[in-house]
């Protein structure tokens, strides 16, 4: 079960929500909210998180909605449409006005990888010295470092995923920084625990706790910062003391309002301050190149995430309304799946390319949408249609046309939708189209349509055996259908379209 949690960094008004089922949650500054912001900047109804409920193919997830607010919601750096809802996943970052939030799914696999931090230690306690730090721009840099710098590029570029940025990154600052321990981690929203997703050297200490000051992480969050052993020659902090760290750098990686986390360094070495403001430059830069490659990734990962969103809503849309009709006529019930199926088939067996055969998918889906318009009885009957009874069933496919031409994404797979019982010799409907002049996605749906017709059992008569279906499609190729297409699907192992035969028929209660 997600546990899922908005929790603000540290100096980021400490704060912590839980997003409890089953919602609808609402965040803004009205005192009505079920997460209030008092805040003037905040709108009064600002955004809502609804919960969508566990299937067996999918976990439960929160979705967040920006309503119309008048300084929007940003996710992960991009700005939320109005009345546009995302899913969200642990390790989202939230931006409401100066609010920011990190999505924390306790369950996740992710967190079940934190490692806790070691015990408490402040600046003020042990006399450890951290100090902010300016990154110096590459122009001032020695011809070495620039040529680290620049094979660092590279490395981090040609990264496929977050992991192996990850890894470029650290491997690139300990080449060019020589520091004994780097190491890339993750914080909690409060900063009480890291995930370290990649390192060089090893900064956990033995029972396995990392060792990083929480006052660095918190400070670094507002720019990179430096740490120093104390006057004493003690370790950095009460936690690190015994184990020889004498110098420790953190470097915030961010991107476009995204922080993906932190660039840590440390060693035994006593450095001079300026080599160690120089060593920061260096990781600085390294780190902004890693971040910039992170922040392109997590843009295409957004748009991804929002297409999916877009495309499971579309494919939601569709199967409902395929219910919707097969609700009508149970000898029907699962017939546009099938279709979907065999069309799919054709088309890879004709060799027609990705895009034709995932067009045949859908359109097979959607082909009967129309019959939405047609009443049951016509449906079930099972004598003889009357003439005015068979009219309004073949106005079924214009009505589809109808029905699906609003929707964008369906443009390319309405030829098939209208003409599916358009024949080869021009006696089909509802345009008496002949031949080629019938779409392909038309004439693929047309034989799918009726081998799956013929193989199922209607109201009017029982279903016919494949192997006596596949010889009536033989018979009239030429004729209902496409000579060549026809030829393809009768080649089709009979095997593989018996698997999506019914094997029972509809009870005629």
């Amino acid at each position: 079960m997600a546990d899922f949690w908005l929790i603000s960094p540290p100096g980021n008004k400490d704060v912590k929500f839980q997003l409890a089922p089953p919602g609808p949650i609402s965040i803004g500054r009205e005192t009505s909210c079920g997460i209030v912001l008092a805040d003037r900047a905040v709108s009064r109804q600002h955004a809502t998180f609804s919960w969508t409920a566990p299937t067996t193919q999918e976990p439960g997830s929160w979705r967040i909605e920006d309503l119309d607010s008048s300084g929007g919601t940003v996710v992960n750096g991009m700005r939320l449409s109005s009345g546009k809802t995302l899913p969200l996943q642990d390790g989202d970052q939230i931006q409401i006005a100066l609010w920011n939030f990190d999505v924390i799914d306790q369950q996740s696999s992710n967190n079940a990888r934190t490692i806790v931090m070691s015990g408490a230690e402040e600046q003020q306690q042990d006399g450890t010295k951290i100090e902010r730090v300016t990154i110096s721009a590459p122009a001032t840099f020695a011809q070495n470092q620039l040529v680290l710098l620049l094979e660092s590029s590279d490395a981090i570029h040609v990264a496929k995923d977050e992991s192996s940025v990850y890894k470029a990154l650290v491997n690139a600052v300990s080449k060019s920084t020589r520091f004994e321990n780097v190491a890339f981690v993750r914080s909690t929203g409060q900063g009480e625990a890291v995930v370290v997703l990649a390192q060089v050297g090893n900064i956990q200490d033995p029972s396995g706790k990392t060792r990083m000051s929480r006052t660095m992480l918190r400070q670094a969050r507002e720019g990179p910062v430096v740490a120093k052993a104390n006057a004493t020659g003690g370790g950095i902090a009460m936690s690190l003391q015994g184990m020889d760290v004498r110098r420790a750098i953190c470097i915030p990686v961010e991107f476009a309002g995204k922080l993906f986390g932190f660039l840590y360094l440390d060693d035994s070495q006593q450095r001079d301050d300026a080599m160690l403001a120089e060593i920061a430059s260096v990781a600085g830069v390294v780190a902004r190149t890693a971040a910039q490659s992170l922040g392109n990734q997590q843009h295409v990962l957004m748009e991804r995430r929002l297409e999916k969103d877009k495309k499971d809503m579309f494919e939601g849309l569709i199967n409902s309304l395929i219910l919707t009709i097969d609700a009508k006529d149970p000898y029907t019930r699962g017939h546009s799946e099938r279709v979907s199926t065999y069309a799919k088939m054709l088309a890879e067996a004709a060799n027609l390319g990705p895009e034709i055969i995932e067009q045949a998918s859908l359109c097979g889906k959607v082909h009967d949408i129309g019959k939405i318009n047609v009443p049951g009885d016509i449906l079930r009957k099972p004598a003889r249609l009357t003439d005015e009874e068979f009219a309004q069933i073949t106005v079924h496919p214009e009505v589809s046309y109808k029905i699906l031409y609003p929707i964008p994404q369906m443009r390319d797979v309405l030829p098939g939708v209208l003409e599916h019982h358009e024949k080869w010799d021009g006696s089909g409907y509802p345009n008496k189209l002949v031949g080629e002049k019938i779409s392909v996605l038309g004439r693929i749906i047309c034989i799918a349509d009726c081998f799956d017709a013929m193989t199922t059992t209607r109201s009017y008569r029982p279903a016919r055996e494949v192997g006596e279906v596949l010889v009536e499609i033989e018979k009239c190729l030429g004729k209902h259908f496409d000579p060549e297409l026809g030829k393809i699907f009768v080649s089709i192992p009979r095997a593989k379209l018996e698997k999506h035969v019914p094997k029972n028929a509809p009870s005629t209660a």
